[in-house]
């Protein structure tokens, strides 16, 4: 009896210890902070992450120039089924100075959940980036991201407030098949050197494509936009479609280039406005 009391006590301790925060449930974002920091690769599964989590106190940031310091993650991070109570952002103040993180490696968050703001406004990435089938509850920002790898995902997202992506650059392909934005959604001077997907993506509040540029093929197959849409000054140097794609309120495309074929079709053009519109090869919708 007494063996067996023993043999239970001492599976009962190394259940409870959680070696490695393999069995543990809640983390504190300092922890993920000291994985950082060691240069580890930080993979969480099924966490929840408390505090704010601030890419910036991941690594000792250098002058970048007189208003920057940069800090660079040597880390690949991972996010899987996670829970993120508070903020999570890449950039800070120090003093006067800004401070902004660069990702060396990947930076995934494959169907997570944000309760907090996500500020990734100004990171740089040369890996891949992934928030597929994550929900953003409040305000997400990646505006002036840079990404450098072939692809950026964020297929199946759902942003319940404002999404931006102003002034961003992708190197490669961006993706955002089957999304949804709650709030308004603002794309602005967005480059995308690659293929841009939003095929089935809803909007339901004002969306914004001005002045954006896409390099590659531009889907918005089937996307329903139930506010105003604004197109205007966007250049697509490929093909662009807009097949079945519902339009409830103005759509404007005025001064917009369409340098290669654009299709239009099934789309109720009532609401679309094409002032000094561009078409090449000399087609119309």
């Amino acid at each position: 009896m007494k063996i067996f009391h023993l043999i239970t006590f001492t599976v009962f301790l190394f259940m409870s210890c959680g070696c490695n925060g393999a069995d543990k449930k809640e983390i504190r974002a300092s922890e993920i902070i000291k994985l950082m920091e060691k240069g580890k690769p930080v993979q969480m599964v099924g966490k929840i992450i408390l505090d704010d989590l601030d890419f910036t106190t991941g690594s000792e940031p250098f002058i970048l120039n007189e208003n920057v310091l940069q800090g660079e993650i040597q880390s690949n991070i991972f996010f899987d089924d996670c829970i993120f109570m508070g903020k999570v952002t890449s950039s800070s103040k120090r003093e006067k100075m800004l401070v902004q993180a660069c990702f060396r490696n990947n930076l995934v968050f494959v169907g997570c959940d944000f309760r907090g703001e996500v500020d990734f406004d100004g990171a740089i990435v040369f890996g891949t980036v992934n928030f597929g089938r994550s929900i953003f509850r409040e305000d997400a920002n990646f505006s002036n991201m840079t990404v450098w790898a072939k692809d950026g995902y964020f297929s199946e997202m759902k942003a319940e407030k404002a999404f931006l992506m102003i002034y961003a650059s992708f190197s490669g392909n961006l993706f955002f098949p089957d999304a949804f934005f709650g709030g308004n959604a603002s794309f602005q001077e967005t480059s995308v050197k690659g293929k841009l997907m939003m095929n089935n993506s809803t909007f339901a509040e004002r969306a914004g494509f001005d002045l954006m540029e896409v390099q590659g093929n531009a889907f918005f197959n089937y996307a329903k936009f139930e506010k105003t849409a604004d197109f205007s000054r966007s250049r697509f140097m490929y093909t662009a479609d807009f097949v079945k794609t519902t339009f409830d309120k103005t759509a404007d495309f005025e001064k917009a280039s369409f340098m290669n074929t654009v299709n239009f079709d099934g789309v109720d053009r009532s609401h679309l406005i094409f002032t000094d519109t561009f078409f090449g090869n000399n087609q119309h919708p």
